[in-house]
């Protein structure tokens, strides 16, 4: 078995690909990767092509991190909790091929990490780093009714009281939709979560928005015509990720979230999408909770990853120089 050898796509070639062959998951798109680097200095596309065996090609979409000082290679696939995936023209990659692809990747530089997309389940085994995430799925291949059909008793009945109450849900569009979310998250950051300024920078929402085109959906749940929910909705060929949500402070007893799932669901699976992934629980036992209520199952998978030595024992002091900053008390 001869040796994968790769080389960089430049984001021209991976946009072209994308047109061609769109990913199963919007993380592993050309639009995701231009939408990091416009907003985020340190990264940069770097996507990677591969010849097989067989002569075709694969490639796995990639971010390169800048490396400091000392330049190091650092590559993420992909940065913030997102994924890559190995992707081909026209046909799907066989699973052992592409986990042959990420093993090469794990040594393409100084430190790699991967987050390969986990409903492609993958046997991965040489990696110096391994460590256990989850999302949450709904398998919604079978059609929009048989879908609903599988949500929770008890999320029906609350998705139906709100539709009652005069809940809506509707795709909103353009600057004022992006604007509209951002200021609602902007208020649950403040009144929900104490914090400063939200998680997601407003830049970036609204780059996502343009890179992404219709692939992006901004889904706005509105009482007595106020917003009081609303979610951003990302799709691959294969996948809608239900990527940020935001509910305003005191409007719990609406269930406006019950309603906009139900409706996601109901949209997307008319789309044709296979999965509903709502993405990770973060450990919260009732964030869990409602998304089993939806119907969703717990998925556990691998993020896996690999440092070279000196990359290591260069980490090691610098955390050792940080504690020691700390402990004479100098920032």
């Amino acid at each position: 078995m001869k040796k994968l050898r790769y080389e960089l796509l430049d984001l021209e070639a991976w946009h072209e690909f994308d047109a061609e062959s769109t990913a199963p998951t919007f993380f592993a798109r050309a639009a995701w990767g231009s939408a990091i680097a416009h907003v985020f200095a340190q990264f940069t596309p770097a996507t990677v092509r591969c010849r097989l065996d067989d002569g075709s090609y694969a490639i796995v979409p990639l971010m390169r991190e800048m490396g400091g000082r000392f330049r190091w290679k650092v590559y993420q696939g992909m940065p913030f909790g997102s994924y890559t995936a190995v992707l081909r023209r026209g046909s799907p990659v066989e699973s052992g091929v592409a986990a042959r692809v990420l093993q090469g990747l794990l040594t393409l530089g100084d430190s790699v990490y991967l987050n390969p997309w986990p409903l492609e389940r993958l046997n991965l085994f040489r990696t110096n780093i391994r460590i256990r995430e989850e999302t949450s799925v709904i398998d919604i291949s079978g059609g929009a009714e048989a879908a609903l059909a599988r949500v929770g008793s008890k999320s029906r009945r609350m998705a139906g009281q709100a539709r009652r109450r005069g809940v809506r849900c509707a795709i909103e569009k353009g600057d004022d939709a992006v604007d509209l979310y951002c200021d609602m998250l902007q208020e649950a950051s403040r009144d929900r979560w104490h914090l400063a300024t939200p998680r997601l920078p407003k830049e970036f929402i609204q780059r996502v928005c343009v890179e992404g085109k219709e692939s992006v959906e901004i889904w706005v749940a509105r009482f007595l015509d106020e917003p009081v929910a609303a979610g951003i909705a990302l799709y691959g060929s294969q996948e809608v990720l239900l990527w940020t949500t935001v509910m305003r402070a005191g409007m719990e007893n609406l269930k406006p979230h019950n309603i906009l799932h139900a409706d996601i669901i109901e949209h997307a699976a008319r789309r044709g999408i296979h999965w509903y992934n709502l993405g990770s629980s973060a450990g919260l036992a009732g964030v869990l909770r409602f998304k089993e209520s939806l119907g969703a199952t717990s998925l556990p998978y691998d993020s896996i990853g690999h440092e070279s030595i000196l990359y290591r024992a260069n980490k090691a002091l610098r955390r050792t120089l940080r504690s020691e900053r700390t402990s004479h008390g100098v920032s």
